[in-house]
């Protein structure tokens, strides 16, 4: 399956609905995994199908991108945050986390952003302006995300990527700062810094999954179990 602006979808031009799980308790024996897993993955690739339709309005794509903000991260949470890295799920969670996380702690991933830019060369391919402000950081992973939904896919996941890695980076310098003094608070933040290299990567291996044509084929043994 695949979905390029400018071409034909094959679906209909609607809003697509995050369902939460509370929807599936109501069957006998509770919320059956593959089948959560299976809605969940077909509503993200009807909201990247519905941004890359040649016909989407600005205003779809801009919700699209703000979309946290109508159905909360709690309900993406609940659709994605399980769902295999290299899926569509797998990727709007990683992007919109991001999002997210940047939008509430700005000036600390600002502060992230402009020790590991000096570190990362990725910072040429994220596209923040240097030095970045909390602002300038918002800005970019709206940009980010608006690549998902009306530019080239697979470049807005390296964007992403490249985004978390220089974030990454800064983190990784902030660590080994504060070892000396606080040796616990170096952990903590060290153990951030190598979740968000893991992201980075992932992202990458989803716009890798997605030129190839296989972004939406999740291996069975991928499948979360009960």
């Amino acid at each position: 399956m695949s979905y390029q602006r400018g071409g034909s979808t094959g679906l209909p031009f609607r809003r697509p609905k995050l369902m939460p799980l509370e929807s599936f308790e109501h069957q006998p024996g509770g919320l059956d995994p593959a089948e959560v897993y299976s809605a969940a993955q077909t509503v993200a690739a009807q909201l990247v199908a519905t941004g890359q339709d040649p016909d989407a309005e600005d205003a779809t794509v801009d919700w699209l991108v703000d979309l946290v903000d109508d159905v909360g991260l709690d309900t993406m949470a609940q659709m994605w945050s399980n769902a295999p890295a290299v899926t569509f799920g797998g990727a709007l969670w990683r992007l919109y986390a991001l999002q997210q996380a940047t939008r509430r702690h700005g000036d600390m991933w600002a502060t992230w952003y402009r020790a590991g830019y000096d570190a990362y060369a990725s910072r040429v391919i994220a596209g923040a302006t240097e030095p970045p402000h909390a602002k300038d950081l918002q800005h970019l992973t709206s940009q980010i995300l608006t690549g998902i939904y009306s530019g080239d896919f697979a470049i807005a996941l390296e964007r992403g990527g490249a985004y978390a890695r220089v974030i990454a980076a800064g983190q990784h310098q902030h660590a080994e700062r504060l070892e000396d003094m606080n040796p616990g608070a170096a952990a903590a933040l060290e153990h951030r810094s190598v979740k968000l290299q893991r992201t980075a990567t992932e992202l990458e291996l989803c716009a890798t999954a997605w030129r190839q044509g296989r972004l939406d084929d999740a291996h069975p043994s991928e499948l979360p179990r009960n």
